[in-house]
């Protein structure tokens, strides 16, 4: 990994602390990314709308390798980074599947659905017509319905039903 150039590392989160993380990495000035939704919460009165997090306990990082490390260490964000399962490195996400999973959870978080099964390996797609188009991921297919996945390795897996029609074999 270079020293200067920027990469996105996923976090884990003590419980319940994510908006609080991204408080203090706002303040850093550091990018980062946790998907959020808007709920209703009813208190013992009244309705109360909340940000929450659709992710529990996960945060993704945009930084270089040693300001990443410096976050805990040096910062003291309550933050661990996961790991690669074979080469016990910092699990880094490529730019390309980041952005794609950004862009579908700004467009529809609400449509979305989270998988961290290990499913099978399906065909890649690109999704080529709607707000998705440009998207690529995998097919994968669910009572009769067709889906695209993007998967972020070893960490999440997101699927949007698409029409079959909007989709390229790559």
């Amino acid at each position: 990994m270079s020293d200067v150039q920027e990469f996105w590392f996923v976090a884990r989160t003590r419980k319940d602390q994510e908006l609080t993380i991204r408080e203090s990495l706002e303040k850093f000035g550091i990018e980062h990314f946790i998907p959020t939704h808007t709920v209703i919460r009813q208190l013992k009165y009244r309705k109360k709308r909340v940000e929450v997090p659709l992710i529990r306990n996960m945060v993704f990082i945009k930084a270089t390798k040693e300001k990443a490390m410096a976050l805990p260490n040096e910062y003291g964000l309550q933050i661990f980074y996961i790991r690669d399962y074979i080469s016990h490195q910092t699990l880094v996400v490529p730019n390309k599947q980041m952005e794609d999973f950004m862009f579908v959870m700004d467009l529809a978080p609400d449509k979305v659905t989270f998988d961290d099964s290990d499913l099978k390996p399906g065909v890649k797609v690109q999704v080529v017509k709607g707000n998705l188009c440009g998207v690529e991921g995998e097919f994968a297919a669910l009572a009769n319905h067709a889906y695209v996945m993007i998967r972020i390795p070893q960490v999440l897996s997101v699927s949007v039903k698409i029409p079959k029609s909007y989709l390229r074999l790559l």
